[in-house]
């Protein structure tokens, strides 16, 4: 049995949104911009996954545009509102415990002259609304606060947090790519949001980014002058409509499916709860992540351990572990003990995961803890 744990990472394709994608990339497989009939029938699958989408997070769906996932999102939300509102500076709200797809922008627009708060989490793992109101200044234009984080599953306090940006009239981005297919999002709480395909059941390479109507964004990338002229680029079609049937596939069986994981994750910690010396890392988590350690094991060499038995679970985010980082920057932000942070791996459940599956991995996983110790 290989039993796949690492949803958080990347997720498979629903087997209804392959489907969809082949036949839209076999049979309306017209650009989206031409005019003649093959192109019409394309653009009118693209603006319905378009309307599909929005209807999803609460939003226009001329606020939705489409982009190739949550890091080029990330980059047009953030380089394009100061591109077009602060070209000369200002300063910006994020905090340590983004994806690099946030925390990199940051650190460059630093070097272009733009200051930044780098708000620190609890010791479980979140941002507190009352440290984000002390972080804001008389130049604070925008903020960049994460829905749920990656590696722990943390969901954050964005509704909070929206009503203090708002009171102090800053626009507020979140990359959400963590939250949706799994929270019910309402996307007008903030003023952009970045989503990404791959991580709720679409194909690589498709995204989106949900930008308030209210807000003026300038392109970061140029060409053609898609996507009313902020993404250049021919049209994702096949991406687009993969996205919007994997949202409705999880809106119809949502309420089934998250009980299902949340019944799950509880078994898995309840076994882990007879094991001694633990630590799981975070409070307040989503329903689909375990981020845990076991004293005196290395979090690799227990993922390692767990992989030749045909499980896969991460150490860290998959975007962060090609880099070789020592240490995770988010376990290192909450003041995690030493072994809690050299030691966790992080497990993150997925809508096709059976019991079979979970039962299988619980005995390897306490097999595994109970050898290393030995060693």
């Amino acid at each position: 049995m290989r039993v796949y744990l690492d949803h958080a990472a990347t997720t498979p394709v629903f087997e209804e949104v392959a489907q969809e994608v082949v036949k839209v990339l076999t049979e309306n497989f017209g650009n989206a911009s031409s005019l003649h009939s093959h192109g019409q029938q394309a653009k009118q699958i693209y603006e319905q996954a378009r309307t599909t989408i929005a209807n999803h997070i609460n939003v226009s769906p001329e606020e939705i545009f489409f982009t190739s996932g949550g890091t080029e999102s990330d980059n047009i939300a953030i380089m394009g509102f100061l591109r077009a509102n602060f070209p000369n500076g200002g300063h910006i709200i994020t905090t340590q415990i983004e994806h690099p797809a946030v925390l990199q922008v940051a650190r460059e627009l630093e070097k272009h002259g733009y200051r930044v708060t780098y708000l620190k989490p609890t010791f479980e793992g979140y941002i507190t609304p009352d440290d984000f109101e002390k972080a804001i200044r008389k130049d604070t234009v925008l903020a960049s606060i994460m829905w749920v984080n990656n590696e722990t599953g943390v969901i954050q306090p964005i509704e909070e947090i929206s009503k203090i940006a708002r009171k102090y009239g800053i626009v507020l981005h979140s990359d959400a790519v963590q939250a949706i297919g799994k929270l019910k999002i309402d996307g007008s709480l903030v003023d952009m949001l970045s989503a990404s395909g791959h991580k709720f059941y679409a194909p690589k390479g498709c995204g989106f980014l949900y930008v308030n109507r209210s807000v003026k964004l300038d392109p970061i990338i140029y060409g053609g002058g898609h996507e009313k002229g902020l993404r250049s680029g021919t049209e994702n079609v096949p991406g687009a409509h993969g996205m919007a049937v994997a949202l409705n596939v999880i809106e119809k069986n949502y309420s089934e499916w998250s009980k299902k994981i949340q019944s799950l994750k509880k078994k898995i910690i309840d076994a882990v709860s007879q094991l001694s010396d633990y630590h799981i890392n975070g409070d307040r988590t989503i329903f689909s992540h375990i981020n845990i350690s076991f004293k005196g094991i290395h979090g690799e060499t227990l993922a390692t351990a767990l992989d030749m038995r045909d499980i896969s679970v991460s150490t860290a985010s998959a975007c962060s572990s090609h880099h070789k980082m020592v240490r995770s920057h988010v376990l290192e932000s909450m003041d995690l003990d030493d072994w809690m942070i050299d030691g966790a791996i992080r497990i993150t459940l997925g809508y096709d995961n059976t019991e079979d599956e979970i039962e299988y991995f619980i005995q390897v996983l306490c097999e595994e803890v109970k050898r290393l110790r030995r060693i």
